[in-house]
């Protein structure tokens, strides 16, 4: 999940649609905080900050994609964090 995300924060950037925020001083995002970004979108449970650092700027329909994919990777993220601990407390066993 994080290398899907370091890949979709990666082609944002080479498109130019990852920016800091106003509140960060605005401009384009370096490659640490994109890959900061890409922490926070595909791990949920730690937080890194990165969004308070770096954003995918939804201006365009490009952007609009980016953004919809990254919601769909956090879901998935989630997803297979409530599978791991599941797995890792028992809660799932095998019949």
């Amino acid at each position: 999940m994080l290398g899907l995300a370091v890949v979709l924060t990666f082609s944002a950037g080479q498109h130019g649609l990852t920016t800091r925020p106003a509140g960060a001083g605005g401009g384009p995002c370096s490659v640490v905080e994109q890959i900061r970004l890409a922490a926070d979108i595909a791990v949920p449970l730690v937080g890194t900050g990165g969004r308070q650092r770096c954003e995918i700027t939804t201006a365009s329909a490009p952007g609009q994609w980016h953004l919809a994919v990254a919601h769909l990777l956090q879901v998935l993220g989630w997803a297979f964090a409530t599978l791991f601990v599941a797995g890792y407390t028992g809660i799932v066993r095998k019949a």
